[in-house]
């Protein structure tokens, strides 16, 4: 089974455990193949949701998985405050907000560029560089995240979910 594939059959399994699919990563680590799955809910996720994700998502790469090695890593992880941009949604989603991207090739010179999201047109994602404005195709970008940048008078502190306090 192709990536796209598992990543397809994933999200409906994680939607169904009424939890939002953000996206997977298949990486490897340490020599070490991982499959790094993201999810969230709108009051966010724990350490009690990744585990109550974890069990039937493990089933399932159980039965679907044959074409990803034999040993590796499951790690179900909310997606954080540097959260990962997997589709063209998300980078709409996040106008004004700015992101670090990873380039397939070079474009205008650069291979990795840090700046603001101003939106996306047709399947270009729009970035403001410098006051500049430049327009990168989706299709070029292989990966990115969104870049925390703390706000003044903003607490560095947050409320944990799930967990003992």
């Amino acid at each position: 089974m192709n990536r796209e594939k598992v990543s397809e059959e994933l999200k409906k399994l994680v939607e169904s455990l009424g939890y939002q699919f953000v996206g997977v990563e298949f990486v490897r680590e340490a020599g070490t193949p991982v499959l790094r799955l993201y999810a969230d809910s709108p009051e966010g996720i724990g350490v009690d949701d990744c585990e109550k994700i974890s069990q039937p998502v493990s089933a399932l790469l159980d039965k679907i998985m044959n074409d990803f090695e034999d040993n590796y890593l499951l790690e179900v992880s909310s997606p954080g405050l540097e959260r990962p941009l997997f589709s063209f949604d998300d980078y709409a989603r996040f106008a004004g907000r700015t992101a670090g991207v990873k380039l397939k090739g070079a474009v205008g010179g650069r291979r990795r560029l840090t700046a603001v999201i101003t939106g996306v047109s047709d399947k270009n994602v729009l970035f403001s560089v410098d006051g500049t404005t430049v327009e990168i195709p989706f299709e070029t970008i292989a990966s990115g995240h969104l870049i925390y940048i703390e706000q003044k008078g903003q607490k560095k502190t947050f409320e944990k979910k799930g967990g003992k306090h």
